[in-house]
């Protein structure tokens, strides 16, 4: 049995800061270089303009009605559509490597390459500070490494804990 703890929230302004962390805890991953947040979502809508997320890696919030299909990306895809994953109970593993890390992705590719198909999504992710990042609807995991252990643990935890739960591809015509 899940118990939901709900803590008190006082938001102080600063308009500027990332959305407010409700929870957060230290895992073990990376010599203790890694966090799991829990982030207040107040919306889940779909929408065709411009959005400015209030975290990076975003975790959900407004997104294109459009959704990527699962897989493996060697380019960078627009967070705007795998937030619509993450609303379908979808995990996001994120990555950036300036200087190349081609054993950590293989890393992320064997953990998608595992799980049930419709499930994850691996893609760059400019400007990630860390360097590596898990992420569900509502929650993220930043990294200094790809600890495949921790990244599986994120998985499992969170896989199909979103307000939907659809694991099809994209609908035709919202490939990029």
């Amino acid at each position: 049995m899940r118990r939901l703890l709900l803590l008190p929230l006082l938001l102080v302004g600063c308009p500027d800061e990332a959305a407010p962390v409700i929870s957060s805890e230290a895992c073990e991953a990376c010599d203790g270089e890694c966090v799991v947040e829990n982030v207040e979502l107040q919306t889940a809508t779909h929408t065709e303009d411009p959005i400015d997320y209030d975290t990076t890696p975003p975790v959900g919030g407004p997104h294109d009605p459009c959704w990527a299909d699962w897989g493996v990306y060697d380019t960078e895809l627009d967070s705007r559509h795998w937030i619509h994953n993450l609303e379908h109970g979808g995990i996001v593993y994120l990555y950036d490597c300036p200087d190349g890390c081609a054993e950590d992705v293989a890393v992320l590719e064997a953990i998608e390459a595992a799980a049930p198909s419709g499930t994850v999504i691996v893609t760059p992710y400019s400007g990630l500070d860390g360097g590596f990042a898990a992420v569900s609807w509502g929650w993220r995991m930043l990294t200094g490494c790809a600890d495949q252990a921790a990244l599986q643990q994120f998985y499992d935890d969170r896989v199909d804990q979103a307000p939907e739960s659809v694991t099809s591809d994209a609908p035709a015509g919202c490939s990029e």
